[in-house]
């Protein structure tokens, strides 16, 4: 094996590699997991390619230490000035709700933190499976006379029994917390949870009584954190910094510290960072040669392989595709689908002020959930058809000082305008917005729409000379039956559990989900499809997804734990191809 750690500026892993069979576009969930098979089972030559920096000191050094996060309990440095998020101005986004208006530049518009390990590291790493259902959830629609104007929901090309197994493994390799059969509505798993329930929130105790007085069933969340220690790495000691803020000690299971780590320490992986991947090269549009890119030090550059994955987010990844055939339809596009069918998750927020304070300072972000609010039968094998499509609803509130604060100078400025007498002086006492705040925040189902799209705007450019992403995205009637439905119920519990005021949240405008799918879908009809069910391109013979982007509809549950799980299979079909599950259980002493 090479030796490690890596010396040259800019690179991780082994430095000698310069042939690689695979080239892999992004190093966050489904860059990681693909890494980690295809290099430490597979024992293939692999090339990472990450946008972001790397914050992470040491990750591919092999002794007994774990790698030195650059990050601490810092609202300045991560939530004001933004360290690891995608700067707006030098890569901006456009916006618009339909076709035929004009996009204008957003300051945000679902971007995605840009660093090593890719957006989960800074998510709170909620893990939930998807149901049974959601897997063919165009015919159980179909068949229980259920529809949504314009929708295009279809069926997945693998079904929740072909992925269990996958599941299991992609759980054992982040590791997962949970507590098995809490939640009536999760499908059945084959084995318990890695670790228990960690210490819960005390306000998801006190949502958690509202929520059972109101006839439901709140459950602990399945985490990627650990709650006790695993893997190496130590149990979560309840900081109070956890979404939006990378773990300062390694216990939040980012794949940077998991998969990615283990691919690195293969001696078959090499990461380049700072690397702006602006091209896949080809010349026939059936087959990548390679890739161009931009370095950390502005300088153009090529590298080649015999096969090739982008993980790039469902957006960055279906706008590679676009601009890697400027002034065509887009490479792999025979459907007419790239960047088609986008989705994030409707997310409906209830919010309660309570005269208690909460204690928002000290635990992880979401400790409790519950599922009754999804709209699906016990057993998640079927859909209720007297509820609409809803989503798993999590308990909430804030630990963030300085943002808490921000709050109170629009809550001021809106008294005002009410005639109500308040200070801030008033409001930074009694801090309504940091210990007095409960919230509960539905990630309902985004269905899938045509219309709902990404492609390159035609007249703003990012800092590298590249069309930007143009987002075209509405909330539809599945979207707006959801809120009027839930909405209501969600107030309802936080009456329950003892709020004094409740309001629900104003529906944002881009939507603010960091929850990015479709645009690159998979199916079983190349006609109807961008990816087959291994996430490989119909129209390339050596081009793959392994992110989001595959995924033919959004379920009502957070999507990271199924985008890891995905890309396990897809990578291990492309290193048993046929029989992917033998490539299961492998693991390694490093």
């Amino acid at each position: 094996m090479a030796q490690l750690p890596s010396r040259v500026p800019g690179v991780l892993g082994n430095t000698s590699l310069s042939h690689f069979d695979v080239i892999i576009i992004g190093s966050g969930a489904g860059g990681g997991m693909a890494a980690r098979t295809l290099a430490l089972v597979g024992g293939k030559k692999v090339l990472v390619l990450e946008h972001g920096n790397n914050y992470f000191v040491g990750l591919d050094d092999p002794a007994p230490n774990m790698p030195v996060p650059l990050f601490s309990n810092d609202e300045i440095k991560l939530s004001i000035r933004e360290l690891i998020d995608q700067d707006h101005f030098l890569e901006p986004r456009s916006y618009r709700e339909r076709a035929s208006a004009t996009a204008t530049f957003n300051e945000d518009v679902n971007t995605l933190p840009k660093t090593v390990g890719g957006a989960a590291v800074h998510a709170d790493m909620k893990y939930p499976r998807f149901n049974a259902v959601d897997f063919h959830l165009g015919s159980e629609l179909h068949d229980k006379n259920v529809s949504y104007a314009n929708s295009n929901f279809a069926d997945w090309p693998l079904s929740y029994d072909e992925l269990e197994p996958f599941y299991g493994e992609a759980e054992r390799l982040t590791g997962v917390q949970g507590q098995r059969d809490s939640d009536p509505f999760a499908s059945p798993r084959n084995a318990d949870y890695l670790m228990p329930p960690g210490v819960p929130m005390y306000v998801a105790q006190v949502l958690s009584d509202g929520a059972r007085a109101k006839g439901c069933t709140p459950f602990p969340y399945p985490s990627a954190v650990n709650s006790r220690p695993y893997r190496g790495r130590p149990a979560c000691i309840d900081c109070g910094f956890c979404s939006g803020y990378g773990c300062p000690n390694n216990s939040k299971c980012s794949p940077a510290v998991t998969t990615l780590r283990e691919a690195l320490l293969s001696g078959n992986c090499q990461l380049r960072f700072n690397c702006h991947v602006t091209r896949l090269l080809h010349s026939s549009g059936t087959h990548v040669a390679g890739v161009e890119y931009i370095d950390g030090d502005g300088k153009l550059q090529r590298a080649s392989a015999d096969q090739f994955i982008v993980a790039a987010s469902a957006i960055e990844s279906a706008r590679l595709c676009l601009a890697s055939d400027l002034g065509g339809a887009g490479l792999g596009n025979s459907s007419g689908l790239v960047g088609r069918n986008l989705m994030f998750h409707s997310q409906n927020l209830a919010v309660g002020i309570y005269k208690q304070r909460l204690h928002g300072e000290r635990g992880r972000s979401v400790t409790h959930g519950m599922s009754d609010f999804r709209g699906v039968l016990p057993g998640g094998k079927a859909i209720d058809p007297t509820m609409p499509l809803g989503g798993i609803v999590e308990f909430g509130t804030n630990s963030e000082a300085i943002t808490a604060a921000l709050n109170n100078l629009q809550a001021v400025g809106f008294a005002k305008l009410q005639g109500v007498p308040i200070t801030l002086k008033k409001l930074l006492v009694g801090s309504p917005f940091l210990a007095h705040i409960a919230v509960m925040i539905q990630q309902a189902e985004d269905a899938p729409y045509l219309a709902n799209q990404i492609d390159l705007d035609p007249q703003i450019k990012d800092v590298f000379g590249q069309p930007v992403p143009r987002i075209t995205y509405a909330r539809g009637a599945l979207e707006q039956a959801t809120r009027t439905f839930y909405g209501p119920k969600m107030l309802d519990i936080q009456k329950a559990a003892g709020a004094q005021y409740g309001f629900l949240a104003p529906i944002d405008s881009p939507p603010a989900s960091r929850h990015v799918l479709g645009t690159l879908r998979m199916g079983n009809d190349s006609r109807a499809a961008v990816c087959d069910a291994y996430g490989k391109f119909y129209d390339v013979d050596n081009l793959y997804c392994m992110d989001g982007g595959v995924f033919v509809t959004s379920s009502g549950y957070n999507p990271t734990l199924t985008i890891i799980t995905l890309a396990l299979r897809a990578a291990a079909n492309v290193v048993s191809p046929g029989t992917p599950e033998r490539a299961l259980g492998r693991d390694t002493t490093l």
